[in-house]
């Protein structure tokens, strides 16, 4: 699969000066890590996933551009309604493994969000292989004592499976947010985490579970970064988790809301402030973000591909790292680029420009977007 999957060949000429690379669940853990992108949830209560995974419809329309999808039996499933929900994803796993979906062009990389090692457990037992068609596993609320627990779990479940299921860890817990705790807490888990870095395919952050600890919910037209206790939060974690040194990547937190519009695109509130926030999620380090809605994929993607300029000024840097470490002055003539401290930045942007491509001069990622949306409207008529 490849990002912007709506747009033919002639699209992608016009607005890219290289396109999206294709990638897959076995492509290199770091470029996966970045590739996932917009992450999709759907409730593991959902009767049809399996289907709709088999039938190409979490790739097409609606869902263009859907890259991930996850499977949650944890907070989208009420306590009430878990065993039922455990059966069915145990049944509709291993329909797709009846059907081999889970290496089809078409089908998005697909996770499962448990609660605990435990259930992880019970539902390696209940699934077994079918467990394949996975590619990795979520862990919520992740605590440094649990982190033991989980990963022989993982091992256990990746066994079943007969491949490598990737971790996911979720940072949502009051020790994470609360600054009496929060310093401690990120320690212990980055050791822990780092230990198992070749397994991580990305740490996530629960900023809807960090709000209900302080009693706040954000409102439609404010970005989570207005929200100084959780923005400070989340910067503590970007701090830990996005050394230059080390290889994690950390995903985005949701943003709630979603337009009801059918026929407008970046006029509603919502549209607008998703795309403001994405804009300083890529600021400050995060790559990818998690969605409730299939209208917030095509605005998350786009804010990650690389604009013209962007691409030549870490080319240059990157041409000339291992003969010069002074100052270059960039291809278009209005910035400086500095060898030794932008290096690591480039390297980023270069791997960056492979997964979501590079534009044409002159070309914005707004531009992509609005077109892709476009596409969708028409199809609508």
């Amino acid at each position: 699969m490849r990002h912007f999957n709506v747009l033919d060949n002639s699209e992608l000429k016009t607005f890219f000066k290289y396109s999206p690379a294709e990638f897959n669940r076995d492509t290199e853990r770091e470029m996966l890590g970045l590739a996932l992108g917009a992450a999709l949830y759907t409730p593991g209560s959902r009767p049809d996933f399996a289907a709709k995974i088999i039938a190409g419809s979490y790739r097409r329309n609606t869902f263009s551009g859907l890259a991930t999808l996850m499977i949650c039996l944890e907070d989208a499933v009420a306590d009430s309604d878990l065993e039922s929900a455990e059966a069915n994803v145990v049944s509709q796993l291993k329909e797709l493994e009846r059907f081999s979906a889970g290496d089809a062009d078409e089908s998005p990389l697909l996770f499962l969000r448990i609660r605990n090692p435990v259930q992880l457990e019970k539902l390696t037992s209940m699934t077994g292989s079918a467990l394949g068609v996975l590619t990795g596993i979520v862990l919520p609320k992740v605590q440094a004592s649990e982190l033991e627990d989980f990963f022989l779990a993982l091992d256990r479940a990746s066994e079943c499976a007969g491949r490598k299921l990737y971790a996911l860890p979720l940072l949502e817990t009051e020790e994470v947010l609360f600054a009496e705790t929060r310093e401690q807490a990120l320690m212990e888990i980055y050791s822990k985490l780092r230990k198992e870095k070749d397994r991580i395919l990305t740490i996530r952050v629960g900023a809807t579970d960090f709000s209900s600890l302080y009693g706040l919910r954000r409102p439609a037209e404010r970005t989570i970064y207005d929200v100084h206790l959780i923005r400070d939060c989340l910067i503590s974690v970007l701090n830990k988790f996005t050394k230059a040194q080390d290889s994690f990547i950390v995903s985005g937190p949701v943003y709630e809301y979603f337009s009801a519009e059918t026929d407008a695109w970046l006029s509603s509130t919502p549209e607008k402030v998703l795309w403001e926030e994405v804009q300083l999620d890529v600021l400050n380090g995060f790559k990818g973000k998690t969605c409730i809605h299939p209208s917030q994929i095509a605005i998350v993607n786009a804010g990650y591909i690389v604009s013209h300029e962007t691409y030549e000024d870490a080319m240059l840097i990157l041409a000339k790292s291992d003969t010069f470490n002074g100052i270059l002055q960039s291809p278009q003539r209005n910035k400086m680029n500095e060898v030794k401290p932008h290096l690591s930045w480039a390297k980023k942007i270069a791997a960056q420009a492979e997964i979501y491509g590079v534009l044409n001069e002159y070309y914005k990622p707004i531009d992509v977007l609005n077109h892709i949306r476009a596409k969708q409207l028409a199809k609508q008529v």
